[in-house]
């Protein structure tokens, strides 16, 4: 018995790289979908030639490419210009082609309105075959690490904690020198503390400039690296420095509709990602399912005016600090307006003014009563001179509609984490989409579109297979050549008819 050996290295083979692609491989779907791409009408750069220059790489080869490489967990220009060069797929897929890794970073640069537009292109296509109805969605956020370390993220207390250090260190440093003069030690020694010096002085400047920055930035921090990136709470007390990307997926088949790059939290973003998924899939009604985060008065009741029914839990409120009565303990009678409180007094509608949460302007009503002088529950009701006022925003029936909805529905709203978890899942373990390679909001919106994109085509696949999937884009986006090329056909029978009748008729006068 012996070792099974393999083949001769300098044997010459005689085969093609489509007999050495797999049957199932997945870069025949991507081959299949982006082929089938009006790649001029998204926008894409380079779709018509110059008479001069040196030769482009065509658009399609490049979308393939960054696919390609999402779908495998290889994200880096680098490793995809090498993959170009050892992978049988991907040589498969650009045909023997081997981009340099500036050319590809170039290429996910310039077309970036065109690779979302693809996205929400492909959504649509989506939605027309059925596939996503819009009916039952799912928002939820993950944080994504940035190319900025915590190190050059500042706020305030940041900054003036390095401010003391320094102001420190420059009195010992000045003390320091001071004795040397004294002691009338080498000059050599004291130059070096005086370089100290002028270095502790040079980083004070610096972090006074940053100081400014953060005074007038909007959230109180300042990226050095990537300013766009921001410090979020990944989970419990772990702070990374990065951005919070807000995915929204249909509930049907765990379609990506929309991913874009939101804020620090989730709180303002309820609305906005709303909007986005209601605008790009043209419905009227949907049920959004969303965790406890989105709890925003302001955006439910916006959403309950575009026709979209929430289904989000009320956060936790904090327990205040002083003992006695809470608001939940004031019963609101809707026909009077009023309020009774727990002693059987009425608080009485007071004023009305304005508030405006980071993304909304809301009224508020205000509510009190005189009798709050020589009340005996008083002491544990309030502690002001004013008495008790209570508060009432003008969103506040949209959101006891939530609440109401999410107690009653309970097995209903469970199914958010059914339909949005698993996106996540693959994307940050399989994907390694745990980290982001570009900076800039709009780039990294970019990044995170490319992944939706493969996601969606990746299930596509999943569901219906590479035959179905090559039928349907030919009749979705060649519908205009298919009635051309029907239109021509029956232009050549009707003339080929005529030239038989004119034909028949000569030969039958010719005949007599």
């Amino acid at each position: 018995m012996d070792f099974k050996r393999g083949m001769d290295r300098k044997q010459v083979f005689f085969t093609t790289l489509e007999d050495l692609l797999p049957k199932d491989s997945f870069a025949k779907v991507i081959d299949v979908f982006v082929d089938h791409l009006p790649m001029e009408e998204l926008g894409f750069n380079l779709i018509r030639l110059n008479k001069e220059g040196n030769e482009p790489y065509h658009p399609k080869d490049m979308l393939k490419l960054l696919i390609y490489g999402q779908r495998f967990g290889i994200r880096s220009a680098n490793q995809l210009a090498r993959q170009c060069e050892i992978n049988v797929e991907v040589k498969w897929l650009l045909a023997g082609l081997r981009p340099s890794p500036r050319k590809i970073c170039y290429f996910r640069h310039n077309d970036e309105a065109a690779i979302k537009k693809a996205h929400r292109y492909f959504v649509r296509l989506l939605k027309d075959w059925s596939l996503v109805t819009g009916e039952l969605m799912a928002l939820d956020s993950t944080k994504v690490r940035g190319q900025n370390s915590l190190k050059n993220n500042f706020n305030q207390k940041k900054i003036n904690r390095h401010l003391e250090y320094i102001d420190n260190k420059m009195e010992e440093y000045l003390d320091t020198l001071e004795i040397a003069e004294q002691k009338k030690k080498p000059k050599k020694e004291r130059q070096a503390i005086e370089d100290k010096i002028e270095e502790l002085e040079n980083r004070r400047a610096k972090y006074e400039e940053i100081q400014e920055q953060v005074s007038a930035s909007n959230d109180g921090q300042v990226s050095t690296t990537d300013p766009d990136s921001r410090a979020v709470i990944k989970h419990r007390n772990i702070v990374e420095v990065g951005y919070n990307i807000q995915t929204m997926v249909d509930a049907k088949h765990m379609f990506i509709v929309d991913i874009y790059a939101g804020g620090v939290t989730d709180r303002s973003d309820l609305g906005v990602a709303a909007r986005r998924a209601q605008d790009l899939l043209e419905v009227d009604k949907i049920d959004l399912l969303a965790d406890a985060g989105y709890h925003n008065g302001a955006d439910i009741a916006y959403c309950e005016r575009r026709g979209i029914r929430t289904f989000i839990p009320p956060s936790n409120q904090h327990y205040q600090k002083e003992e006695g009565f809470r608001k939940s303990d004031f019963i609101y009678e809707k026909e009077k307006d009023v309020y009774i409180c727990p002693d059987g007094q009425t608080l009485e509608h007071e004023l009305t003014y304005k508030k405006q949460n980071s993304k909304r302007k809301y009224r508020v009503k205000r509510y009190g009563t005189p009798m709050c002088e020589g009340c005996p529950q008083r002491e544990r009701c309030t502690t002001s001179a004013a008495g008790r006022k209570i508060e009432r925003p003008n969103h506040q029936p949209h959101v006891e509609r939530n609440d109401s909805r999410v107690r009653r529905y309970r097995d209903y709203y469970r199914l958010r984490q059914q339909i949005v978890e698993p996106v996540f899942g693959v994307l940050k373990r399989q994907w390694h989409f745990d980290h982001l390679l570009l900076r800039r909001r709009k780039h990294v919106e970019t990044e995170v579109t490319i992944a939706a994109l493969t996601w969606n085509l990746m299930r596509l696949t999943n569901l219906k297979g590479i035959k179905w999937l090559e039928k349907a884009m030919k009749m979705a986006f060649f519908p205009f050549l298919w009635v051309v090329k029907q239109y021509d056909a029956c232009c050549t029978r009707i003339k080929n008819k005529i030239s038989y009748l004119t034909t028949a008729t000569h030969l039958a006068g010719y005949s007599a």
